[in-house]
């Protein structure tokens, strides 16, 4: 699980010889890694903050990654690191992610830190020559170019056409999307310790953002990492790629692959938990079922992107149109999450199911209103149980 077919050919079929010169290539790639990444590391460190015991590593299948050689306890702070670059998220980012990746290229750019992400993958040369990402968004890499030119200051860095498009790679696959406590969501870049954080669908992290104040005053967007559970030494410290972890394993694994980092999804065992449902069910319902969760998903990303929209809008009345927007998307798709529970079709652990109960209890429980938030606490109690059991992580 998480291995790249390579490490699973090596671990699985490959005789005795061809494993011992494997290994040997490996521990001479990892080393020489290592040695680039100590050595780009010349400039001032970004890291605020790291546990004792916990460093970046060798993982096997994976690259590198982060370490514990420590035990630690659930709810200890691991890593504060600075950005090498931010930019906010905005409302078009939602469905065109390459706009950030270039924001936080023009900024790379200008300030002259393109060099922090030399160590970073895809590493120039054959790496990203033959990486899928590379050939699967050929057209958004070429928008990507134009828009990177367009916005870069007169003094920043110039870059060849490949040189731009592995930037925009390394961005869009290394940089992390964090939230403030605030509610705003920014895309940072923290190519120390940050970046080299590997994935799990059951991750023993969660990280989240703070501004804090530099030396001349101004705000720069910090990432925190923190456990979720106690870990035990020598175990490597994992995040979660995916914004839901609740979630069965083909929407795991079509995910991660859309993403294109070249690894598949782990399997778990509470999935046939996440893909439970009533036995003997007719197919009529499962049709329903299945056109009910399409249409509360879209009215619910509808109603998400609107908000954004309406926190960057400053004039009155263009901010009333939006809350009206966003109450009848809200309705939308509270209407579609109630038709498909009442379906019955799901079991109460079923990843979709889950899905609509919690959003169908938060959307109630919003106006604060007696009825409805008592309308809502038999949803909230049903989406508890259900995590209780099948939930991947703590």
């Amino acid at each position: 699980a998480g291995e790249s077919p390579l490490a699973f050919f090596l671990r699985t079929q490959a005789n005795s010889e061809t494993k011992k010169i494997a290994e040997e290539v490996q521990a001479a790639e990892a080393s020489k890694k290592d040695a680039f990444w100590q050595a780009s590391q010349g400039q001032r460190s970004r890291v605020d903050y790291l546990l004792p015991g916990v460093h970046v590593k060798p993982v096997n299948g994976k690259g590198r990654g982060l370490v514990a050689e420590e035990a630690i306890l659930a709810g200890t702070v691991v890593l504060r690191e600075r950005a090498v670059a931010a930019v906010p998220v905005r409302a078009e980012d939602c469905e065109r992610p390459i706009l950030s990746s270039c924001r936080l290229a023009v900024a790379l750019l200008s300030t002259r830190q393109e060099a922090a992400t030399k160590a970073l993958e895809p590493r120039a040369g054959r790496e990203f020559e033959e990486h899928g990402l590379r050939r699967a968004r050929t057209a958004e890499l070429v928008e990507g170019r134009g828009f990177v030119r367009a916005k870069s200051a007169a003094n920043a860095t110039p870059l060849e056409d490949d040189a731009l498009d592995r930037l925009l790679l390394v961005l869009t696959l290394n940089a992390h999307g964090v939230m403030l406590p605030g509610g705003q969501m920014h895309q940072g870049l923290f190519a120390e310790v940050g970046a080299m954080v590997n994935h799990s669908s059951r991750p023993n992290l969660v990280f989240h953002g703070a501004g804090v104040s530099n030396k001349d005053g101004h705000d720069e967007l910090q990432l925190i990492l923190q456990t979720v559970r106690d870990v035990q030494a020598n175990e490597e410290l994992t995040i979660s790629y995916l914004s839901e972890l609740y979630l069965p394993f083909p929407e795991r694994d079509e995910r991660l692959q859309e993403m294109m980092y070249g690894f598949a999804a782990e399997r778990l065992p509470t999935d046939p938990g996440l893909e439970a449902q009533v036995p003997n069910a007719p197919a009529q319902a499962t049709q329903r079922v299945i056109a009910a969760n399409g249409a509360a998903d879209d009215a619910w990303e509808r109603a998400a992107a609107l908000r954004a929209k309406l926190a960057e809008e400053p004039e009155d009345e263009q901010r009333k149109r939006l809350q009206q927007q966003v109450q009848q998307q809200e309705v939308a798709s509270a209407q579609h999450y109630a038709a498909l529970l009442n379906e019955n079709l799901l079991a109460e652990t079923h990843a979709w199911r889950y899905n609509a109960t919690w959003r169908l209890a938060s959307l109630l429980t919003r106006p604060g209103a007696p009825k409805s938030c008592a309308k809502a606490l038999p949803l909230w109690d049903s989406a508890l149980r259900a995590g209780r059991r099948v939930w991947p992580s703590e």
